[in-house]
């Protein structure tokens, strides 16, 4: 009698927990990076190389930071309250700052400020979504990518509207949509002071925006461009772009690596600058040295995602990792941020495991093999009702619901393996 007590106590824990769990998972805020202290991606390098700017993440906030060229003297130029700044970039002259303002619904907007934080101001509407922004060689202008905000919260395939090219002043004035081609993408966007010129990723074309006749054509070496490649950057001094893209021997592997290379405009020459086996985001060129700098993706490709900051010289390929002297940050709340990181689909499959194989012990010997039926039966049903979403709802919710199902199925094989051995041993203790 005590034992049947204590294993019907014992079910009852676990199924409480099992189910809190679930609702944990579905309920909550599961933002990776709600708890975590670390570099954010997006970096920019002043004028005179003596700045860098760069986001860190921290107690629910992301925050821009400048620091010198050594990693020295770190200072917070932002104050966000629970959104995410990010992206930064200097202005030509120095004085001035651009980032962008994410919010809970992953909505970016776009502020301006001085070069230490002073006098912080929106220049992006409410009704926008801001990918990206960039200032005018003269520092007078900001362009930037944006669409209606209302569209990229809908799911894709539902939206009507893409990405276009707009200007604005800085002091948020004379904004002006510069072109009307609902572009899918618009990333890595480089202002080309001596072709008067916007240049802009979309997929896999480079795009350019002529400024003084307002059209859009491909760019001349956008067909020498390798197929998946990223964070496109403009050295004008060097006449040469950086990007990032899959290395040839992670092509055959399940986890694609992307490394940083370097192609020469004049003579078409490309070369690699790194052989990280991550990925690395984020290139920047200095301006008065021969070195790019770069996050490195060293947990690639989990989330929340951790950098390391390097630097690469492009004649040599050495690389040195530049170590930030962060001042004291105040510190996550340490129950909730344990909970975050331990309550996921492991902790469900696991429970969910445990709690069958508790009943399978407390049924008759006769109904030993219950538990892990309903499973198989549970499971097979999630699977049929996988295709019924795909074809009826959205193939990648049904792909989800796929991954449920299958999570649900090797749990079984564990409940029958469990279940075929208490047979066996219930048998050989008669």
């Amino acid at each position: 009698m005590n034992r049947k007590k204590t294993l019907m106590g014992a079910i009852a824990f676990v199924a409480l927990l099992l189910i809190s769990s679930i609702s944990y998972t579905l309920l909550a805020d599961r933002d990776a990076y709600k708890y975590y202290t670390g570099l954010g991606s997006g970096l920019a390098i002043s004028k005179d190389d003596q700045l860098i700017a760069f986001s860190y993440f921290n107690n629910e906030n992301s925050a821009i930071y400048t620091a010198g060229q050594d990693g020295r003297d770190v200072k917070r130029v932002s104050n966000p309250e629970r959104v995410y700044h990010l992206n930064p970039q200097f202005s030509s002259d120095g004085s001035k700052i651009l980032y962008l303002s994410q919010d809970r619904k992953h909505i970016q907007s776009l502020y301006i400020a001085n070069v230490d934080g002073a006098n912080p101001k929106k220049i992006s509407e409410d009704t926008q979504h801001i990918s990206g922004a960039i200032f005018s060689d003269d520092s007078e202008t900001i362009f930037f990518a944006s669409m209606p905000a209302e569209e990229f919260k809908k799911t894709e395939g539902e939206t009507q509207e893409g990405f276009d090219l707009f200007s604005v002043k800085i002091d948020g004035s004379q904004m002006e949509q510069l072109t009307d081609r609902d572009f899918y993408t618009m990333d890595s966007l480089v202002f080309s002071a001596e072709k008067k010129e916007i240049l802009f990723k979309d997929f896999d074309d480079i795009n350019a925006f002529d400024l003084e006749d307002r059209r859009v054509y491909t760019a001349d070496f956008s067909g020498e461009m390798p197929t998946d490649f990223f964070h496109l950057t403009l050295s004008p001094k060097l006449n040469a772009l950086a990007y990032t893209t899959i290395t040839d021997e992670s092509k055959d592997t399940s986890l694609f690596e992307y490394d940083l290379f370097l192609k020469d405009l004049q003579d078409g020459d490309t070369k690699r600058l790194t052989d990280l086996n991550s990925s690395v985001v984020s290139p920047v060129f200095f301006n008065e040295k021969n070195e790019i700098l770069f996050l490195e993706y060293i947990n690639w490709p989990q989330e929340p995602e951790e950098y390391k900051l390097r630097a690469v010289d492009i004649e040599t390929k050495k690389l040195k990792e530049l170590r930030l002297e962060m001042p004291d940050l105040e510190s996550s709340n340490f129950v909730m941020k344990a909970i975050a990181y331990s309550v996921n689909s492991w902790t469900v499959g696991l429970l969910y495991t445990v709690l069958l194989i508790l009943i399978t012990v407390y049924v008759k010997h006769e109904k030993v093999f219950l538990p892990s039926l309903i499973s198989l039966a549970i499971g097979l049903l999630t699977l049929a009702a996988s295709f019924v979403v795909a074809v009826t709802v959205d193939p990648w919710a049904g792909i989800g619901v796929g991954m449920l199902a299958a999570s649900l199925l090797v749990c079984t094989i564990v409940l029958f393996i469990f279940a075929f051995a208490m047979k066996l041993s219930r048998k050989g203790a008669r």
